[in-house]
């Protein structure tokens, strides 16, 4: 009797050998269709595009019914393989042939059923036709993906998808609409039946009751599975269609096909090649191979997904017909991610024969999935988007105990290198949401325009690939052993004719602009040269942020861009950067996860959200570039980090001047170069401990000094922010009591700041008295507004712990929050730093965000054992006390100080635990040492 047992051991080829194959196949497969859903989209409305979606729903269910799973558990089957594959056919041939004789006798009840009229009735019977024949064919291609034959087991399929697109494209020529699909599928059913007879002996039909048996045991829970994984992926269809009628299915449908493109041309295309790889091993090297494709999987899904999150409204590309599906879209990316991640521990559970696994995990989301839709499907087609997002997130939760369970080598060990080996993908992927969004608001024309996606496109993802190159070293993803492969000389001669190019089109169109860009190279490049120089810059520019709007809206994200990438050129000559496992940039890493959890299940206005997201990456990403380039800085770490702290003192000092001057003219409160009065005094605290520094000075650096700290407290006094003033106070305190603050210093800041008071007063008095009054006047009012937004953050946080309202969501939802008898109070922001974080992303993030300033504050402590780090080290937790204390009554996530403060401690910490340890003095020492002495 023929068994179903595991195959023989053999050497097989890698998994990723398969997966190339397969891959070719599917990327040749998914560009036709991707072709043909353009051209749909261009030609049809909503409503015939959801006949289509129904017609492609009802040809994947009868597919996966016609074999029962009998031409897959060929895969698995030890025997005689040849005779049980004529089997396989009969069963399949009988089984197809009986499915289509149902449709065609439903299809009346079905079209009815589905709101899809007569010419559903007729598309529905028309497309089953072709199910007898991928019936038959299919069998062929599992026999060829048993012997790992990838190479011929993909060449029909690329064939038939090539005929079936031109096929249907000049049928949607001719006019014939919904019945282009029919005409597409029985194309592509007949050439790859003929391409599978081509390459290999045809399969005759035959009859083994054993074989049948021994297939069925394995096939019948597997075939139940897949039909509870269609139903599973096509049941929204269904309801929505139900519920909701054809226009809305051609909308959902869009939003989840291209939502499906991922899963569909990698994870499927992974997870065959990983089955058909892992059937082949025997114990924990199942988990290890398993853990490889893991992170092979990510690396490749994740950047597609978190651009389709964040372009989703270019969706509109396709035509304005589509922006209803935008919101869905998101969603459905959430869920493809989930999707691809529950395909491999599905694939993982089928290699070792749980199938039975399988069954239930796939019932669960079945289950789930249809209990939230028809609980939410009234809401709309994105309230089933999410629908969908919910139930794949249940059955990964459930899915992934139940795999540590049964399959070996997949401990918890195992789990946290994989997180580990994953930190890479999550950082690159920020970094691609970062410069998407960034292009996306800056690149001129039309939003609507398709080589206006590309632009902003192609460089997010080139940003996603370099920097997972950067940090990748060990090269788990691969990304490195696909690069070697490539030529070097192509790398440098493509950008320099690109170049090359680009300039000669400008110089003929716009000369200015070519001036322009090459300033730009050359600032570049000296940036480049010296990552130092652009550290500084950035610092300098950001204390005068919103002054330098008024020139041009970009011009501080110009600054951070160049630093940027100025350091991606430095990773690119010297690819080891320090710092990435420092656990302050663990911690802020964790809090870029969250954030973008949270600005994809909020939902909240996209482009407050969006600006919110963006702030929050590009400060963690200039911790990283700060810690890095302190640690890597010429002359030394200790050098670089004192300079960065002078230019952020030297900038905040021209920053105070200019605001007191204004102070000084206008009257009101002190904002000068940073619309905020409370912002700017964030800036003043968090830089006068800079200018009290314990060190040896020149009697003119000394003076200069003093002069800087004046400035600095009598501008934080003409704002008149009284969490600010709390923080000096604080700051003194902390200052006194780590001996950080010499008692001369003191007395020549407090008399040179009393003498400008004074003078001041005195010379402007009307100025200082209606100022002081006007801040009387709403004092009293301003607590209450505190209280009030302080009450609404905390209640926000109390009913959204876990991802908060999403980025910017305090704005938006801070109406529907106002405690009863209260007036509706119209704030951005709650004035209180940890509230903001929390009612906005959550608790968990405001943990993430509080370990990175713990880790940076025990840095500095660390570094204090230094003697030559102990000044700036005191300076920087002078710094932390007084705009920790500040920041309870200010929200000042968003600004630089915090984040600076946390990349100097950190940085300080890794220098002083870089220098070398002292090794104890020997015996022999002391002798040397005392005959020195005695002579």
């Amino acid at each position: 009797m023929t068994q179903v047992l595991a195959p023989p051991e053999r050497p097989a080829p890698r998994a990723t050998v398969g997966a190339g194959w397969l891959a070719v196949g599917a990327t040749t497969a998914k560009a036709a269709q991707t072709v043909v859903l353009l051209v749909f989209a261009a030609v049809l409305d909503p409503g015939e595009f959801g006949l289509i979606a129904l017609g492609s729903v009802v040809l994947n269910v009868v597919t996966v019914l016609s074999d029962l799973g009998t031409s897959t558990a060929l895969v698995h089957l030890r025997g005689d393989a040849e005779r049980a594959a004529r089997s396989a056919v009969t069963l399949a041939l009988a089984t197809s042939t009986a499915l289509v004789a149902v449709v065609w006798v439903a299809a009346p009840w079905l079209a009815t059923m589905l709101q899809a009229g007569d010419t559903g009735a007729g598309v529905l019977r028309g497309v089953v036709l072709c199910a007898p024949l991928v019936a038959v064919a299919g069998v062929s291609g599992e026999l060829l993906r048993r012997a790992l034959d990838f190479r011929r087991r993909v060449l029909p399929d690329i064939a038939g998808n090539l005929v079936s697109a031109v096929v249907t494209i000049g049928a949607l020529a001719a006019g014939r609409g919904a019945y282009s699909l029919v005409y597409g599928q029985l194309a592509l059913a007949v050439v790859v039946l003929a391409g599978f007879w081509a390459v290999r002996r045809p399969v005759r039909p035959g009859w083994s009751r054993e074989d049948v048996r021994a297939l069925l045991v394995f096939g019948r829970s597997l075939a139940a599975g897949s039909v509870l994984t269609l139903l599973m992926l096509n049941l929204d269809y269904v309801i929505v269609a139900h519920r909701l009628g054809p226009h809305d299915v051609g909308v959902y449908s869009m939003a989840f096909r291209l939502a499906a493109m991922p899963y569909v041309l990698i994870a499927l295309v992974i997870g065959g090649a990983v089955f058909a790889h892992l059937c082949r091993l025997r114990g924990s090297e199942i988990g290890r191979a398993a853990v490889d494709a893991a992170v092979v999987l990510h690396a490749l899904v994740v950047p597609l997904y978190v651009a389709l999150l964040v372009l989703a409204p270019r969706l509109t590309v396709l035509g304005e017909q589509w922006a209803p599906a935008v919101p869905a879209l998101r969603w459905l990316a959430v869920y493809g991610l989930l999707l691809c991640l529950l395909e491999l521990l599905l694939a993982t559970l089928k290699s070792v024969g749980r199938t039975q696994d399988l069954l239930r995990l796939t019932a669960l989301h079945l289950v789930v999935l249809l209990g939230l839709l028809l609980a939410v499907v009234d809401h709309g087609v994105t309230a089933a988007a999410a629908a969908q997002a919910a139930a794949g997130l249940v059955t990964v939760a459930a899915a992934v105990p139940l795999v540590r369970r049964r399959v070996p080598g997949l401990d918890r060990p195992a789990l946290l290198r994989l997180l580990r080996r994953l930190a890479p993908v999550a950082t690159a992927a920020a970094a691609l949401a970062g410069v998407a969004v960034v292009l996306d608001r800056v690149v001129p024309g039309s939003p609507d325009a398709l080589p206006r996606l590309a632009v902003v496109a192609a460089p997010a993802l080139a940003a996603y690939a370099g920097t997972l190159l950067l940090l990748d070293v060990d090269d788990h993803t691969g990304a490195r052993a696909l690069l070697a492969r490539v030529r070097p000389a192509w790398l440098g001669v493509l950008p320099i004719v690109a170049l090359a190019a680009a300039g000669g089109y400008a110089a003929v169109t716009s000369p200015g602009l070519l001036l322009l860009g090459i300033a730009g190279l050359v600032v570049l490049a000296a940036a480049a040269y010296r990552v130092e120089w652009a550290a500084l810059g950035y610092v300098v520019v950001e204390p005068f942020g919103d002054l330098l709007a008024e020139v041009h809206p970009q011009a501080v994200k110009v600054a951070g861009a160049v630093l940027f990438l100025a350091w991606l050129a430095r990773l690119v000559v010297d690819p080891r950067p320090r710092g990435l496992r420092q656990p302050a940039v663990v911690a802020l890493g964790c809090l870029l996860l969250l954030l973008l959890a949270s600005f994809a299940a909020a939902g909240a206005d996209p482009e407050t959200g969006g600006a919110h997201a963006l702030t929050y990456t590009s400060y963690v990403l200039v911790v990283v570039v700060l810690v890095d380039t302190v640690a890597r800085g010429r002359p030394g770490p200790q050098v670089v980090a004192r300079r960065l702290a002078t230019a952020f003192l030297l900038s905040c000092t021209a920053a105070g001047l200019v605001a007191t001057v204004g102070f000084l003219q206008d009257g009101g409160r002190a904002g000068g170069p940073l619309s905020d009065p409370n912002d700017l005094a964030f800036f003043m605290i968090a830089a006068l401990p800079f200018a009290l520094l314990r060190v040896r000075r020149t009697p003119l650096t000394a003076v200069l000094l003093a002069g800087a700290a004046a400035v600095l407290v009598v501008a934080t006094l003409a704002t008149l922010s009284r969490g600010a003033l709390l923080g000096l106070a604080v700051m003194a305190v902390v200052a006194v009591a780590i001996g950080a603050l010499r008692a001369t210093s003191a007395v020549a800041v407090a008399a040179a700041a009393g003498v400008a008071v004074v003078a001041l007063w005195a010379t402007h008095a009307d100025t200082v008295d209606r100022s002081l009054l006007e801040k009387d006047h709403v004092a009293s009012q301003n607590v209450d507004r505190r209280v009030t937004t302080w009450t609404i953050a905390a209640e926000m946080t109390a009913r959204h712990p876990l991802l908060g309202q999403g980025p910017g969501g305090f704005e938006a939802a801070a109406a529907q929050y106002v405690p009863a008898g209260v007036p509706v109070v119209r704030q951005t922001v709650a004035h209180q730093m940890y509230l903001d974080v929390s009612a906005e992303l959550g608790l968990p993030a405001l943990a993430a965000f509080l370990a990175a300033i713990g880790y940076g504050v025990r840095g500095a402590v660390r570094a204090r054992r230094s003697p030559q780090l102990r000044p700036l080290a005191d300076a920087v937790l002078v710094a932390f006390a007084g705009t920790l204390t500040a920041a309870c009554f200010l929200s000042e996530q968003l600004y630089l100080p915090v984040w600076l403060l946390i990349a100097l401690g950190t940085a300080l910490g890794m220098a002083h635990a870089a220098r070398p340890v002292p090794e104890p003095a020997t015996r022999r020492d002391e002798g040397v040492l005392a005959c020195a002495s005695s002579s």
